[in-house]
């Protein structure tokens, strides 16, 4: 790709964005109006518009586009744990085999996170740093963890703990590896939750780890929450199933993200 269509694509990227948190805010938006803010022409809104639909970022209607409203919709962790077990303690087995005695490692929320807790506890002076209660749970009392868990205000849906507190709480921590997952994922537009706290909370151990690690199983493929986390290009591994699109996964591996497939 030369300079020219990386410029190209960049401007694609960036009117994408722009786009989408307009919708955030205000919910809908018309095609006459992007054209003027964007100075593009309403073809090429049209086509911005198309391309976010089959993201699932919108709903095109006519003269302009709505907020896809599921963006917002939000499984229970207790939902969430009975689905795809199979995969997510694939995913969780692959992760465990990257955490060796000694390292400083962050877990965040997650049913497959949990998972990977689950499998860390005959490890010998960990440290684990987390903003997750029930990652907190599956490693308290074990003589070969130390457990740094963040205050915050808890997040009912996904045990999360969210807030200034929790971020306020991560200045100067660091670590070796982060593990953490999303509600949705894709190549292009990076991994998200509906949450904007949690959001920014990950951000924070994602920010302060040497090696980011995102756990995606192939349900996340292809759909969009509503914040988005990190972009792909923020991850160096990432570990999913075998049901996971192989485009996607070759997309990936052409930017130099490893791709574990369990």
């Amino acid at each position: 790709m030369n300079e020219q269509q990386n410029q190209r694509k960049m401007r694609s990227l960036e009117r994408h964005q722009y786009i989408i948190d307009y919708l955030k805010t205000h919910k809908s938006v018309d095609v006459s109006f992007l054209s003027t803010e964007l100075s593009v022409s309403e073809v090429t809104v049209r086509k911005d518009l198309e391309k976010l639909e089959r993201d699932k970022w919108l709903v095109r209607s006519h003269g302009g586009a709505v907020l896809n409203e599921n963006l917002f919709v939000e499984p229970s962790f207790i939902e969430k744990e009975d689905r795809l077990t199979r995969e997510k303690s694939a995913i969780a087995a692959e992760a465990a085999k990257l955490v060796r005695d000694g390292m400083v490692v962050a877990l965040s929320t997650g049913t497959t996170v949990s998972r990977l807790a689950a499998l860390l506890k005959d490890r010998s002076s960990l440290t684990a740093v987390t903003n997750a209660l029930n990652v907190a749970t599956e490693l308290m009392g074990y003589g070969g963890i130390e457990l740094f868990l963040t205050g915050g205000q808890i997040r009912p849906n996904t045990f999360a703990l969210i807030g200034e507190t929790a971020e306020k709480s991560l200045d100067g921590v660091y670590t070796e590896y982060v593990f953490f997952g999303a509600n949705g994922f894709s190549a292009d537009e990076g991994l998200t939750t509906p949450s904007m706290e949690e959001a920014r909370v990950v951000r924070r151990l994602i920010d302060n780890a040497k090696h980011v690690v995102a756990l995606v199983d192939h349900s996340k493929f292809g759909k969009a929450a509503f914040y988005r986390i990190v972009s792909t290009e923020r991850i160096q591994t990432l570990i999913t199933d075998g049901k996971a699109p192989q485009d996607e996964v070759d997309k990936l591996r052409e930017r130099g993200i490893q791709v574990i497939v369990a």
